[in-house]
């Protein structure tokens, strides 16, 4: 059995673990989340037996007491042949870090994974009802904005001000001249001024739903097209329906239709 020990935030675990789980399912392999045992509880896999505090409280108490060997494998080329091995052979082994990658065996078992991944319907009720009372358009439109760590990670490089963002949605919606289009934006900023887009896009359609971490996710997977700065929260979303995304990574880059791409393209550069 492997013990995957959490890495990063919510998304970061799912595909953390997604690729962890189809590995051992491949190998016949049980794998379980530590992280999804008891801080993320909002998915089907949450409500796997297994899947509890208890499991939690004991694979971390043999990790921290060195009962059971752990594995940090931070990048794909430190994984080695005997790390392959122990984690075969190990009747309990834990194991850290954003390294472990096998793109093919992820969209082997990606239908599975997706459904141990599918949000639990009382965090999807009152995103649908607020979607079903907002105007119905041709499009929409989710916009991640991510502020908060983003001022610091890598320097700010994936911090963007609102007229970056404005004139992104601006741009996608003039590529679509003949369609109504509708913004929904989820963000960690809590002072984001929604009266500005709404101004400065000259559009009523334009929404900002306060909602948790899980219903921003679902909110987002529920559009037809994502823009945002480059993350995984993103990412995910786009990969529940393999909706077109956009990050974006330079401010003064023009947005075209080219520029989106789907999970696949992004899959390996995270």
């Amino acid at each position: 059995m492997i013990f995957v020990k959490g890495y990063g935030q919510m998304c970061n675990n799912i595909l953390q673990y997604a690729h962890i789980y189809a590995w051992g399912r491949e190998n016949g392999i049980k794998v379980l989340s530590m992280r999804f045992s008891y801080k993320y509880q909002y998915f089907e896999l949450c409500k796997n037996m297994s899947h509890n505090w208890g499991t939690y409280l004991f694979a971390k108490t043999l990790i921290n007491t060195h009962l059971i060997k752990h594995l940090w494998l931070e990048y794909a080329n430190e994984v080695t042949s005997k790390d392959i091995e122990d984690l075969k052979n190990d009747k309990l082994i834990g194991i850290s870090g954003w390294g472990f990658r096998f793109p093919e065996l992820f969209f082997k078992y990606e239908d599975e994974i997706k459904q141990q991944f599918t949000i639990q319907a009382k965090y999807k009720k009152p995103v649908d009802e607020y979607l079903a009372s907002c105007n119905q358009t041709d499009i929409k439109l989710a916009v991640h904005i991510r502020r908060g760590d983003y001022a610091r990670f890598l320097g700010g490089k994936y911090y963007f001000d609102d007229d970056t963002y404005i004139r992104n949605i601006r741009e996608f919606i003039n590529l679509f001249p003949s369609k109504s289009v509708s913004v929904f934006i989820s963000t960690n900023d809590k002072n984001l001024d929604i009266k500005k887009y709404r101004t400065d896009l000259n559009s009523q359609d334009v929404h900002l739903f306060k909602g948790s971490e899980i219903e921003d996710l679902y909110l987002l997977s529920q559009c037809d097209y994502i823009i945002g700065a480059k993350s995984t929260f993103s990412l995910v979303a786009s990969y529940y329906r393999h909706i077109p995304l956009y990050h974006m990574e330079d401010k003064n880059a023009s947005l075209t239709l080219d520029n989106f791409k789907y999970f696949e393209d992004i899959f390996m550069t995270v």
